[in-house]
């Protein structure tokens, strides 16, 4: 589904930084590229104040859970639990973007940038949200961790920020866009695709054996 704004080209980026996870939120939905191409957790909720894409979404089968509503006031009302992580992409603050110009039907005021920058600070999970660079989010956010990289706009590149509020990530919840180009991926997935082998012709004594080891070094030198 096209979206304008929408993560088609950058989905793989938001991907790596997610930590493992039981229950997904993405608010602001649109054509929920995010949401569409990352590996499932145990419960997917997408939440959309638009009626017309609500609609579109409504035409196509769908694995998560769609809620019609307003962001911030799911938020407020949602009961966590801890074992989730909300992936925020609100309308981005239009003196931000190199048109400045409305994009969408719901555009979100400087009020309502504050309102849900003051919600997220205060859940209790993980969170994450995407922008382009701003004082108000600088300094709303100014102790979470940032990521930033270049990708496609409606005119052309542009830097994409993403805050969150948790450290790197040194667990993901997909593996399967490890890697920052193509070139990369790829050159990891024969990697893997060596190391499976190797380990499928080995006896099983010692493919036990190297596996264990392989377990001990994820879990960190002993004490």
């Amino acid at each position: 589904m096209h979206y304008p704004g929408g993560k088609g080209q950058s989905y793989k980026r938001i991907i790596n930084m997610m930590p493992p996870h039981e229950v997904y939120i993405e608010t602001h939905l649109g054509g929920g590229a995010v949401l569409l191409n990352k590996k499932p957790a145990q419960h997917n909720i997408g939440i959309e104040i638009d009626l017309k894409t609500i609609a579109m979404w409504s035409e196509q089968e769908m694995d998560f859970e769609l809620i019609h509503g307003d962001a911030v006031e799911f938020l407020k009302g949602y009961n966590f639990k801890g074992k989730e992580l909300v992936y925020c992409d609100p309308p981005y603050l239009i003196d931000t973007r190199k048109k400045q110009y409305p994009l969408y039907d719901y555009e979100y005021s400087d009020r309502q940038h504050v309102e849900l920058l003051n919600v997220i600070k205060t859940l209790p999970c993980m969170v994450m949200i995407s922008g382009y660079e701003s004082e108000l989010y600088k300094e709303s956010l100014n102790d979470w961790y940032t990521y930033c990289f270049r990708a496609g706009c409606q005119h052309g590149m542009a830097i994409e920020w993403l805050w969150m509020n948790y450290d790197t990530p040194i667990e993901l919840h997909d593996y399967r866009y490890l890697g920052d180009t193509f070139r990369k991926r790829e050159q990891l997935k024969k990697k893997k695709e060596r190391w499976v082998k190797k380990l499928e012709s080995m006896p099983v004594l010692e493919r036990q054996a190297l596996m264990l080891a392989i377990d001990s070094v994820r879990e960190g030198p002993s004490i």
